[in-house]
C-alpha cells in the first residue's frame, strides 16, 4: 500500500512577507524523449504522474482502462486481474520483444535483449517525447529494467556499442515465500504472445529479484528463465496469448542501499576482467587520468567520483569537428549528452577500473547498475534531458517509493536540469496517464539535500480524490499580499481553500490566481478569483482549481483587484 505523508508545517519569515510552501513531495526522476531512432533523457518530477486524467493532450485513461483487463484493478492487496484481453495500448510480449497495438517505434537499440543494443552516437540534444509501458505493480517508473548489457565492443572507428556477455539461459527458481524485511513486493502482469518452446523476454524490476509465484491465464506451465545480464525471459509449451503474472520481491538495496565503504579493490575483478578490450581501457585510463580517477582513490571514493562527473553533463549539439576521434572519449571529455550517452561512457569508465556494472535501458530512459561486494546491484541514475513523456497501461496508479536516499553527488549542471522543467523551461512535458516515487521535502531539508528549494517551507502530501484529478505542484510567494496557507486537495477540478493577509497598502478586494514558476510577475496567471478583505486585513476563499490548469510547478500569489 502507499505510504501517506502527515501535514508538516514550518514557518519562516523572509523580510516583511511569510509564505508558506505547499508542494506535492517528490524524488526528481527521470524521462526520455526521441526524434527517429534517438533517445534522450531529462529529469521530471514524479508526482506530476500521479492521478492524469483522460482530457490530457494525447494521453490516455486516467486508470489505464482496460475493459476487462483486470491489471488496472490492482488494489494493492492481491495479485493484478488475469484477462487475456489488452487493456489500453498495452503491449504483447513476444519471443522478438514488445508489439504494440498501434505501431510501435522502437526505442535506441531496440527491446530485445538478444538483437538489441546501444551505441554512442553523436545525437546529444534533447528531442520529443517517447511512451513509457508500466509493467509492474506498484510502477518503478522510469527505472524499469527493459534491457541489460554488461559489455561493451569498442569498434576501430572509434565508436562503442554495448552487448550481453553471456547470453546462455538459465531456469529462476520460484518460491521462497513472500517478501520479507528488507524486500519489497511487486506483480509483473505481462500478456505474453507466445510461442512454444522460445523464451520470450519481459521487462524486471531488479536483477537479483525472487519469483515467488507465477500465475498464468489460461493455466498453463510457464517457465521464468534469465540469462548472463540478469534478463528475464518466459517459455511455455502453449502458443497463443497468454497473461502470465509474477509476484516478486525485490531488495531495497537495489533502490537506495548504503555501500559498505570498508570494500577494498581486492574484492574486485581486475580491470582487464570487467573490460576485456584493451583498447578501451588505453582510452579510459586517458579520460580518468585526466580527472584524478583511478584505484588510488577507494573503491566507494572512484564510484562517487564517476557518478559525480557522468550527472555533470548538458544537453547539447555534439560539436562536428570532434565527430572523427574516439567517440568515449570525445563525449566524457566534452561532458555532452544525455541518459543513453551518460550510461554508456559510465559503463567504459566503470569497467576500465574493475567496477562491474551494466547499462541498462528501457523505451524511455537509460541508467546504470553496479555491483557492490557481499552487498549485491544497485541501481544509480546519472540524469539526462528530454521535453515529453507518456506513460501507458498505469495500472492501479500506485508507485513504489524506493531510491529516496541517492547518496552520490549531484552537481549543478545535474540539478540545473531538473529546475529547468520545473520551471516550465521544457518545451514539451507529460502527456498520459502517469505515476512516479516521491520524497518529502522535509525529508530532504532534514538531510540537507541540496536539490532543495531554499525558500521552501512545508510539505504536504496530496491525496487524489478521485480519478478524474490532477496532482498540482504550488509554491507560495506572495508579492503584496502574504498568503497564511492554502487548504484543500490540490488537484485540477477539486476545491482549494487559501487564506491571507494584505500586508503592504490598503485594498478592499484580492485576486488569488496560480502562475507558472518562472514567470515574471503575474504573467500567464490562471485566477482562482476574488475575496473581500476585512477591516484586520485578512482574507479567505475557496475555489475549484480550474481544469485548463496544466501539469507543472506553480505558484501561488494575491494581489489587490485592479492592480
Amino acid at each position: 500500500m502507499r505510504r501517506r505523508l502527515a501535514q508538516r508545517w514550518r514557518w519562516r519569515v523572509m523580510g516583511t512577507t511569510a509564505a508558506v510552501v505547499l508542494v506535492v513531495p517528490a524524488l526528481l526522476w527521470s524521462q526520455e524523449s526521441r526524434r527517429g531512432d534517438r533517445l534522450l533523457h531529462r529529469h521530471l518530477d514524479a508526482a506530476r504522474f500521479e492521478a492524469v486524467d483522460t482530457d490530457t493532450p494525447g494521453g490516455g485513461s486516467s486508470s489505464g482502462e482496460q475493459g476487462s483487463a483486470a491489471p488496472s484493478t490492482w488494489s494493492g492487496e492481491g495479485q493484478p486481474g488475469l484477462s487475456v484481453e489488452a487493456g489500453d495500448r498495452e503491449w504483447f510480449w513476444t519471443a522478438d520483444g514488445p508489439v504494440a497495438q498501434s505501431p510501435l517505434e522502437p526505442p535506441h537499440g531496440g527491446l530485445d535483449p538478444a538483437t538489441g543494443n546501444a551505441t554512442l552516437d553523436t545525437h546529444t540534444d534533447r528531442v520529443r517525447a517517447l511512451d513509457y509501458q508500466a509493467s509492474f505493480e506498484p510502477s518503478v517508473v522510469p527505472w524499469k529494467r527493459g534491457v541489460a548489457h554488461d559489455g561493451v565492443v569498442r569498434q576501430v572507428d572509434g565508436t562503442y556499442s554495448t552487448r550481453r556477455r553471456s547470453s546462455s539461459l538459465t531456469s529462476v527458481p520460484v518460491g521462497g515465500g513472500a517478501a520479507r524485511g528488507g524486500e519489497d513486493r511487486f506483480w509483473g502482469s505481462f500478456l505474453v504472445r507466445m510461442e512454444a518452446g522460445r523464451a520470450h523476454p519481459i521487462p524486471s524490476v531488479s536483477p537479483e529479484q525472487r519469483v515467488v509465484q507465477v500465475v498464468a491465464e489460461p493455466l498453463v506451465d510457464v517457465e521464468v528463465l534469465r540469462d548472463g545480464s540478469d534478463n528475464f525471459f518466459l517459455r511455455g509449451d502453449v502458443d497463443g496469448v497468454v497473461r502470465v503474472n509474477l509476484e516478486l520481491a525485490v531488495s531495497r538495496f537495489y533502490f537506495d542501499g548504503a555501500l559498505d565503504e570498508r570494500v577494498g579493490w581486492e574484492q574486485f575483478a581486475t580491470p582487464e576482467r570487467v573490460l576485456a578490450d584493451a583498447d578501451a581501457r588505453a582510452v579510459a585510463a586517458r579520460v580518468l587520468g585526466a580527472r584524478g580517477i583511478d584505484r588510488g582513490l577507494s573503491p566507494v571514493e572512484a564510484l562517487r567520483a564517476l557518478v559525480g562527473y557522468y550527472r555533470d553533463f548538458e544537453a547539447r549539439p555534439f560539436p562536428q569537428d570532434e565527430a572523427g576521434g574516439d567517440r568515449y572519449e570525445a563525449i566524457s571529455a566534452l561532458q555532452v549528452g544525455v541518459c543513453r550517452h551518460r550510461a554508456l561512457a559510465f559503463l567504459v569508465s566503470a569497467g576500465s577500473l574493475g567496477l562491474e556494472s551494466r547499462y541498462v535501458y528501457n523505451e524511455a530512459h537509460a541508467f546504470v547498475e553496479v555491483r557492490w561486494p557481499a552487498q549485491g546491484w544497485r541501481r544509480i541514475d546519472l540524469g539526462g534531458a528530454a521535453d515529453g513523456f507518456n506513460y501507458q497501461n498505469m495500472g492501479s496508479n500506485s508507485v513504489h517509493r524506493g531510491g529516496e536516499r541517492d547518496g552520490f553527488p549531484q552537481p549543478q549542471r545535474y540539478l540545473d536540469e531538473i529546475i529547468a522543467f520545473e520551471s516550465g523551461e521544457s518545451a514539451g512535458g507529460l502527456s498520459s496517464d502517469a505515476a512516479g516515487e516521491t520524497v518529502s521535502e522535509a525529508e530532504r531539508e532534514s538531510s540537507g539535500d541540496p536539490t532543495r528549494d531554499a525558500a521552501s517551507m512545508a510539505a504536504q502530501r496530496v491525496s487524489p480524490p478521485g480519478d478524474e484529478s490532477r496532482e498540482l505542484e504550488l509554491a507560495v510567494r506572495p508579492p503584496q499580499v502574504e498568503i497564511l496557507d492554502a487548504s484543500g486537495a490540490v488537484m485540477r477540478g477539486a476545491a482549494m481553500r487559501v487564506r491571507g493577509r494584505v500586508v503592504r497598502g490598503g485594498a478592499r478586494r484580492v485576486e488569488v490566481l496560480l502562475v507558472p514558476a518562472g514567470a515574471a510577475g503575474f504573467e500567464r496567471g490562471v485566477s482562482l478569483g476574488e475575496a473581500d478583505v476585512q477591516t484586520s486585513g485578512d482574507f479567505v476563499g475557496e475555489w475549484t482549481v480550474p481544469r485548463q490548469v496544466s501539469l507543472g510547478r506553480w505558484v501561488l500569489k494575491a494581489r489587490p483587484v485592479g492592480e
